[in-house]
C-alpha cells in the first residue's frame, strides 16, 4: 500500500534493521520500515492530542515527513518510537497552539483518546464506545503528568526508559506519576462501584 509521499507501508524490520539501512545511506527503503512500523504509534499520538480523525491523519503524515527530512540527523541513540512520539508531540502542541490563537479552542489540554480501528464492525464499536466513555471518564480525575505517564506506560506498554526520553522526566519521577495515578483511579473507581450500589 502506498500514501501521497510514495512510500510502502508493506516492510517490516527490526530497529536494528532499520538503523542498519540508514548507516548504509538506503533512507528511503528506510522510512519504509519506519511508516509500515509505526504508522498507527503515530496516528494513535496526534488523535489523542487533536481529538479531530482528519487533522491526526494531517499530523500524521507532517511527522513522517518531518521524520524522513531529520533521517541524516537520527543516530539510533534512542528507539524510533521515542523519537518519533517527540516529533508528532511537538507538531500537536504547535497545532493546537495556532487553534488557540485563532480562537478555535479556548484552552490547550493534552487529554488521550484511543484511536478506533476503522475496520471494527459497529456492534463492537458501540461497546467500544462505551469503554472509551468509561476510559475518559477515568482519564479525566488524573493531573496531566499523571495521565500521560499512565497511558505511555499501561496503554502503550513502553518501558519507564523510553518515556524518560519522550517526557525528559526522571524514571524515579516517572514511576512516582505512576504509582499516584494508579492509586487515584482505585479510589475513584471504589467510589464510584459504592455509589452505583447504593
Amino acid at each position: 500500500m502506498n500514501n501521497r509521499m510514495g512510500f510502502s507501508f508493506d516492510m517490516m524490520k527490526s530497529e536494528s534493521d532499520i538503523a542498519d539501512l540508514l548507516s548504509k545511506g538506503n533512507s528511503h527503503e528506510a522510512m519504509n520500515c519506519i511508516m509500515s512500523q509505526f504508522k498507527r504509534f503515530v496516528h494513535s499520538i496526534a488523535i489523542r492530542y487533536m481529538r479531530d480523525d482528519e487533522d491526526a491523519k494531517d499530523i500524521t503524515q507532517e511527522a513522517f515527513i518531518k521524520a524522513y527530512q531529520s533521517l541524516n540527523t537520527f543516530r539510533g541513540e534512542s528507539h524510533i518510537r521515542t523519537w518519533l512520539y517527540a516529533i508528532t508531540r511537538n507538531l500537536c502542541l504547535n497545532a493546537l497552539e495556532k487553534k488557540k490563537r485563532q480562537g478555535h479552542i479556548t484552552r490547550i489540554d493534552t487529554y488521550e483518546q484511543f484511536d478506533i480501528p476503522a475496520e471494527e464492525h459497529s456492534d463492537s464499536l458501540i461497546s467500544d464506545s462505551e469503554f472509551y466513555s468509561f476510559f475518559t471518564d477515568c482519564m479525566s480525575i488524573l493531573p496531566e503528568k499523571q495521565r500521560e505517564t499512565f497511558i505511555l506506560r499501561h496503554v502503550e506498554e513502553l518501558s519507564y526508559e523510553e518515556i524518560s526520553q519522550m517526557l525528559g522526566t526522571s524514571i524515579g519521577g516517572l514511576k512516582a506519576n505512576y504509582f499516584q495515578a494508579v492509586q487515584k483511579l482505585a479510589q475513584y473507581l471504589g467510589s464510584k462501584d459504592k455509589k452505583e450500589h447504593i
